[in-house]
């Protein structure tokens, strides 16, 4: 089934990647209790703002204020500021942005405010989002593609045939310097959907020029340069119109989908793939242009179809190795019939075994000694197919491989519950939020830059009925790593085994109590506390490497406030915090600061008094034991 893929995306450049949206806050089709302060888009990939960007409707249709939108995570992340308080009922979000290759995706989701409105909400996923402009996208795409086959097949054809001209017969016609003004109207077409917003109307109207300046507005723009330098060059000098569009070729390949899942190999692949596959069909049109005229020749006609024949075979080979390697990085064979992008695909197999035929039939003719002219021409009109759905492929969004990396960890829903530990000398961060645990990763130095920490996990949750199971991990950046979790009703236990390339890794195990309570007044309390406390003392251990133990202790003097000065929630406050009530009448706070990389288990005793504390750090485990004097002392 590969190999057959491979075949489908032969004779044609591959297909570009496109965004797919992600995950949403407020969750796409859920039910928030109160208006959202913003709301947040995560893409798979880094996209630009598109006139606008991010809208939101009310139940009757009318528009609500949203703010000016802000791009994180390189791109991949977009806030839009909700101004003032939505009132109950169920909202629309329409969102529009370009992709890496220049496309203008939109969609839309709902969501519902308040509990009322959450039964009027029909809940659905993000959708597939469609490209705006899909059909001059299309067009477009397809005239591209057939200009550079023509005019880098031609300029191999000729090399190819030249030695087999009849006495006397001069070559047929170049059509180099028509295809490449073609291209170049393709191109200048394309960029003008680009700062149209996906519309050549409005790029005359109201042309969104910022676009430009955007990666597809500028890679479009490149594109559009070669074919203009090769217009000027080929009126100058017919034979070399097609020196500059191995440019075009180059950024064909850092536009494709194999660029989006294999940065590195990916794109040579397709350089490769697409340089094949043009020169594979512009070729088949010239030499049967030759053989049509030189029929009055047939033995010229048959060495000139036997020598493309022969250049042929190697390029179809060269085609298929490396559309399956664009397969096998791009396409999950499940998705193959149940999407229908992959149902595309099957039309565009259906379309080049047809084509494949034809060139069969031409070859067996050759070996009995005739020219099949008809089979060829059959080819040739096959392969302008080909590019045709190749073309519609670009402006349709592959399938999500869903155990593919994310650009960063999913927005969590509702309260979470921050947890640390550590893994050898593995940091490891823990943020359980409803359906989902995030796990994050950290080694000594593996933030520098360059730095590769190769990091692996695998996870165990045991419900609290005790019943384990093994966590399907996904990964969401470096050293991230998400997985869909349903809590139970009390603790879980989750064991994690992290390993990394150059650090010692290990097992660690924490308890994750749901549900999840947030109650930041209870850190309020736990500063107010500590301020008033008198002298104690804090055993406290200290490691990097938990294989090596826990640290040996220290028993050091102190105060209530002199303690609070040095911890990180001094100010009384923390990005988490979590309270559980324990059967002993002890409270255990969970502290997050993810930005930092920090998390502390405190464990209160009935009076409110820290006895017990956990500090994870980045590069540290901190156990500390409080010792407070008894009544009457000091």
């Amino acid at each position: 089934m590969v190999a057959v893929l491979g075949l489908v995306l032969a004779a044609a450049p591959a297909a570009s990647a496109h965004a797919s949206l992600l995950f949403t806050t407020p969750t796409v089709g859920s039910s928030v209790p109160t208006s959202p302060k913003a709301l947040t888009l995560i893409f798979d990939q880094p996209v630009a703002l598109s006139g606008p960007t991010v809208r939101l409707a009310g139940p009757s249709g009318a528009a609500a204020g949203v703010g000016a939108v802000t791009r994180g995570q390189g791109g991949s992340v977009l806030t839009a500021p909700v101004r003032g308080t939505l009132a109950p009922g169920v909202y629309t979000v329409t969102w529009q942005v370009v992709a890496q290759d220049g496309d203008v995706i939109t969609n839309s989701y709902r969501f519902a405010v308040g509990p009322a409105a959450a039964g009027a909400l029909s809940a659905g996923g993000t959708g597939s989002a469609a490209t705006a402009g899909r059909g001059a996208t299309t067009v477009l795409r397809w005239v591209l593609f057939a200009a550079l086959a023509l005019v880098l097949g031609e300029a191999a054809a000729v090399w190819r045939v030249r030695g087999h001209r009849p006495q006397g017969a001069p070559l047929p016609r170049r059509w180099a310097l028509p295809g490449v003004g073609a291209g170049l109207l393709a191109a200048l077409g394309l960029v003008a959907l680009i700062v149209g917003n996906g519309s050549l109307l409005a790029a005359v109207s109201h042309p969104d020029l910022g676009q430009a300046r955007s990666r597809p507005g500028v890679l479009a723009l490149v594109e559009a340069d070669a074919f203009a330098v090769a217009a000027g060059v080929g009126l100058r000098w017919r034979r070399r119109a097609w020196l500059p569009l191995p440019v075009v070729v180059v950024v064909e390949g850092l536009r494709a989908h194999p660029q989006a899942f294999a940065p590195g190999w990916g794109v040579m692949a397709t350089v490769v793939h697409v340089t094949a596959a043009a020169v594979w069909a512009g070729a088949l049109v010239y030499v049967l242009r030759c053989a049509l005229a030189w029929r009055g020749t047939p033995g010229a006609a048959r060495e000139a179809v036997d020598g493309y024949a022969r250049l042929a075979a190697w390029l179809f080979a060269t085609v298929v190795a490396t559309g399956t390697l664009n397969a096998v990085a791009v396409v999950p064979l499940s998705k193959v019939v149940s999407t229908g992008y992959g149902r595309l695909l099957l039309v565009k197999l259906a379309v080049v075994a047809l084509a494949a035929g034809c060139a069969l039939a031409a070859r067996l003719r050759l070996r009995d000694g005739r020219v099949g002219v008809r089979p060829m021409r059959a080819e040739a009109v096959l392969l302008a197919g080909v590019l045709a759905v190749t073309a519609a492929l670009t402006a349709a969004a592959p399938p999500r491989q869903a155990g593919g990396a994310l650009p960063a960890a999913p927005p969590v829903s509702g309260p979470v519950v921050p947890l640390g530990a550590r893994a050898g000398l593995i940091g490891v961060s823990v943020t359980a939020s409803a359906g989902q645990v995030v796990v994050q990763l950290t080694a000594p130095g593996a933030d520098a830059p360059g730095a590769d920490a190769g990091y692996r996990l695998s996870a165990t949750l045991a419900d609290p009925s005790g019943r384990q199971r093994t966590l399907a991990l996904r990964g969401c950046g470096t050293g991230c790593f998400v997985s869909p979790v349903t809590w139970r009703m009390g603790a879980s236990h989750l064991t994690l085994r992290a390993a990394s390339r150059h650090w010692a890794g290990g097992a660690a195990s924490v308890s994750v109590p749901w549900p999840a309570h947030a109650d930041p007044q209870a850190l309020v309390r736990l500063a107010r506390q500590l301020r008033q406390s008198g002298a104690f003392t804090l055993y406290e251990r200290v490691t990097s490497d938990t294989a090596q133990g826990p640290g040996i202790p220290h028993s050091i003097p102190t105060t209530g406030a002199r303690f609070l000065a040095g911890e990180p929630f001094s100010g009384g406050r923390a990005a988490a915090v979590d309270s559980v009530r324990n059967p002993d009448g002890t409270t255990t706070l969970l502290l997050g600061f993810p930005a930092d990389r920090v998390q502390i288990e405190l464990i209160l005793d009935s009076t409110g008094r820290p006895v017990r504390e956990s500090l994870t750090d980045a590069n540290h485990l901190t156990t500390r034991t409080f010792i407070y004097p008894e009544k009457g002392e000091g």
